[in-house]
């Protein structure tokens, strides 16, 4: 939320429409900025009615206050200011007229002559540049169009009183000892503890890089494999994986129970020796990893090239990219204003990750644990079987039923085969997958169940007597296919499903998966601590040396700290500026280790050099504090950074001028000629007490800091570091006219001026637009903020509002 500013002096009607819709018109992007300021000239207003009214139909604009700079109009001998129908009262806009941009020492109460404003130059405009930054802050700017409802036309002649930062303030002893004391252990802007630096985007392929950013994730494309032994026991195992895989995808097809491998012979063979395999390559990369972690240098190279496992040290231009990001990571987090003890610890995990002290074990290799997995490839799980009291028993009894049903002779044999077909068929899937003698319990129970089938078909076709209906040769003829066709049909869709069962639990993929998890491990351990070799240790050793500095700074700044008394009460922003300022002193202390990093030459320990580059520093900030106050940016700082500081007697004189009545004497933005049109009426006057939130605790000292002034009216804000009082001063009844007019179409059209306003006849009512080309009825304008339009001021005598009156007095004489 933020407000706009529209300088609209000196600009014609149509660069004043043309200034609007470049920032407001249709296809502009919505912003935050829904407040306007439209400073503009007294004698230029009328004539930007366009623009004003393109402001109100925006859609993006949800209050404004005008400025209209100069003098009034000169009428037949009388002064207006006048104002077009768009910027009327009960519209949400607040005019505020300056007749002098400079401003004249003047009060109410007591009444006096004007004079010079102490410390305002004469022409200097100094009473208009303040009045724009105070409307700048939103809470004002909101707080002045509220209290313009309560003024006659919603206008006012402004005054103004202002204070802004000063040198000085005792606070800045109390600011720096809590600023230390943060900065150095924790707290500080961006929280203390490993990992207050965020991790930067990965590098092109600069392994070493990414380590250092904390930006490396081990990736299936890193995985790269070996060649050698190393290479030929990974293909082995994979292969072997892939057969058994093969084999039981097989025996869970549709048609498995006629592959030409069985469940047995997959356990005994394929499993097995998958899992043997494994179990090799896993013993090969254990043995691996205990020969190659003691070597180092060119031992190390050497057993490498041996292993066959593939990878290749870090080049020169990748050592040097990595100093250049382990540099930039020291230079964020300080600038950050990262705590220096959480700094260090990120600056010691950068060195452990460089160059990692494992030990000879490898490590897990997380979910695939080539364990589990070898122990289910040695002792497979047995085909699973039906049980003797399964839901396979029910077509066991139906289907002898069928052609029993014949009776005599033809339904005995019928019946008979077609149990004896069925028991068969179990047992001779039972001795497939499980051998001889595999699931005798199962195919005697079927037989009972196929047989009780043809003693009940039987009886049930002497009682049906179908025999009589259908001969019992045509009948089965018919029965028998239908039963051979329903019985297969079950017994392969339960081989399968039995098949697929046995399949996933024993999960063949795992093995295959385990040897990927190996291979990564391999190749993880050669990328991150095998190859490295010397380079790799001198990233690490300059990481371990920026973190030792680091450490000498957060040193220095404690010792500071303890020197100084405990904090007491002050400001946040003066902490805020002080812990900016410590960050840059911090940086100047890390400037040689930075350009070190920098340049690609070794850093050593300069820990002890950095301790006494800061405790100078520090020393030199102090005096700086006491002799000039936070407000002034050190020779270490940024000169640009913004530095909002209040505190000790410049917190004073703050408050002071917030306490100031309305009526007392200020800097009113009007000219000594212009001070009769002006109302003379102290409750009528209105005020705006402002001020940054960080003065609440100041004001505080006063009891309740929204009371500790008169009549309640301070806003806090913010943004922004100036104090004041603005004051509205009503103008005289009669002094306002508010005309309305229409406005000529911007092409031209019609014979008028681009967007130019044409004051309607004297007998036309005022604040209608004229009637149409075609001579249609008039109609009124939309009014801005969408109020009704009927509440215009219409013209005639009784309908005239009180700004469209002569004044009751003449106020050039």
């Amino acid at each position: 939320m933020s407000v706009r500013l529209f300088d609209l002096r000196g600009s014609s009607p149509e660069e004043a429409l043309g200034a609007v819709l470049g920032e407001l018109g249709e296809g502009t992007p919505l912003t935050g900025a829904d407040r306007v300021v439209l400073l503009d000239g007294t004698r230029l207003l009328a004539g930007h009615a366009a623009a004003y009214e393109a402001v109100f139909t925006s859609g993006r604009v949800r209050s404004a206050v005008c400025v209209a700079v100069g003098p009034p109009t000169a009428d037949a001998g009388r002064r207006f200011l006048d104002r077009p129908g768009q910027l009327g009262p009960g519209r949400g806009v607040a005019t505020l007229w300056v007749g002098d941009t400079t401003g004249v020492d003047w009060g109410i109460r007591p009444p006096g002559p004007p004079r010079p404003r102490p410390g305002v130059p004469a022409g200097s405009g100094a009473g208009l540049e303040h009045l724009l930054a105070a409307l700048g802050q939103v809470e004002v700017f909101d707080r002045v169009v509220e209290l313009s409802g309560e003024l006659p036309e919603a206008a006012a002649s402004p005054g103004l009183c202002w204070s802004e930062p000063d040198r000085g303030g005792g606070a800045a002893d109390s600011a720096l000892a809590a600023a230390l004391r943060r900065y150095a252990s924790g707290g500080g802007a961006s929280g203390g503890g490993t990992g207050t630096v965020p991790a930067a985007a990965p590098s092109r392929g600069n392994l070493l890089a990414d380590l250092v950013a904390g930006a490396h994730r081990p990736r299936p494309v890193d995985v790269v494999g070996g060649t050698g032994e190393l290479g030929a026991r990974e293909r082995h195992a994979r292969d072997a994986a892939a057969a058994a895989e093969e084999a039981l995808a097989s025996l869970s097809a549709p048609g498995g129970a006629f592959a030409r491998t069985t469940p047995e012979r997959v356990r005994r063979e394929e499993l097995r020796a998958a899992g043997e395999a494994l179990d090799a390559y896993r013993a090969h990369v254990d043995r691996l990893f205990r020969e190659l972690s003691p070597l180092t240098g060119n031992r190390l190279a050497a057993a490498l090239g041996r292993a066959g496992v593939v990878g290749a040290p870090p080049t020169r231009e990748e050592v040097d990219e990595a100093l250049g990001a382990l540099a930039r990571l020291l230079d964020e987090g300080v600038r950050g204003g990262v705590a220096l003890d959480g700094l260090a610890r990120d600056l010691e995990e950068v060195s452990r990750r460089v160059a990692p002290r494992d030990g000879a074990a490898p490590p897990q290799p997380g979910p695939e644990d080539p364990d589990d997995v070898l122990r289910s490839l040695a002792d497979p799980p047995p085909f699973p079987l039906p049980g003797p009291l399964s839901p396979l028993l029910l077509p066991a009894f139906l289907l002898p039923v069928l052609p029993a049903l014949a009776g005599g002779p033809a339904g005995i044999a019928g019946g008979i085969a077609t149990a004896l077909a069925w028991v068969l068929a179990v047992t001779a899937g039972a001795r497939r997958a499980r051998g001889p003698g595999g699931g005798l319990p199962t195919a005697v129970a079927h037989a009972v169940a196929a047989f009780s089938g043809v003693l009940a078909g039987l009886g049930a076709g002497g009682v049906l007597q179908l025999g009589l209906v259908v001969p019992p040769p045509v009948w089965l003829s018919l029965a028998l296919p239908a039963c051979a066709a329903a019985g297969g049909g079950v017994l392969l869709y339960t081989w399968s499903r039995l098949a697929r069962r046995w399949r996933d639990r024993i999960a063949p993929e795992r093995a295959d998966a385990s040897v990927t998890a190996l291979a990564a491990l391999v190749d993880r351990r050669a990328r991150e601590s095998w190859y490295p070799g010397a380079a790799r240790s001198g990233v690490a050793d300059a990481a371990r040396s920026a973190q030792g500095a680091v450490r000498a700074v957060a040193d220095a700044f404690a010792g500071a700290a303890a020197a100084l008394p405990p904090p007491s009460s002050h400001p946040e922003e003066l902490e805020a500026v002080v812990r900016s300022d410590l960050s840059a002193l911090a940086r100047a202390a890390l400037e040689p280790v930075l350009a070190g990093l920098r340049s690609g030459t070794p850093v050593g320990d300069l820990s002890r050099r950095v301790h006494g580059t800061a405790t100078d520093l520090l020393e030199g900030y102090r005096e700086h504090l006491a002799r000039a106050g936070a407000h002034v940016p050190p020779r270490f700082a940024d000169p640009d950074t913004p530095r909002q500081v209040r505190g000790g007697p410049d917190l004073n004189r703050a408050l002071d001028t917030l306490r100031l009545a309305p009526e007392d004497r200020m800097l009113q933005l009007c000219d000594p000629g212009h001070l009769s049109l002006l109302g003379e009426s102290a409750p009528a006057v209105r005020a705006v007490r402002f001020a940054p939130y960080s003065l609440r605790a100041g004001a505080a000292v006063y009891g309740d800091p929204d009371s500790a002034f008169p009549d309640r009216s301070a806003v806090w804000t913010r943004e922004g570091a100036l104090t004041g009082v603005l004051r509205l001063v009503p103008l005289r009844p009669g002094v306002v006219r508010t005309r309305w007019s229409r406005t000529e179409p911007s092409d031209g059209g019609h014979g008028g001026a681009a967007g130019r306003p044409v004051p309607d006849p004297e007998e036309d009512p005022a604040g209608a637009f004229a009637a149409g080309a075609a001579g249609g009825p008039a109609e009124a304008p939309e009014a801005p903020f969408g109020e009704d339009p009927a509440d215009r001021p219409r013209g005639g005598a009784e309908g005239r509002g009180a700004g469209t009156d002569r004044p009751e007095e003449d106020y050039l004489r």
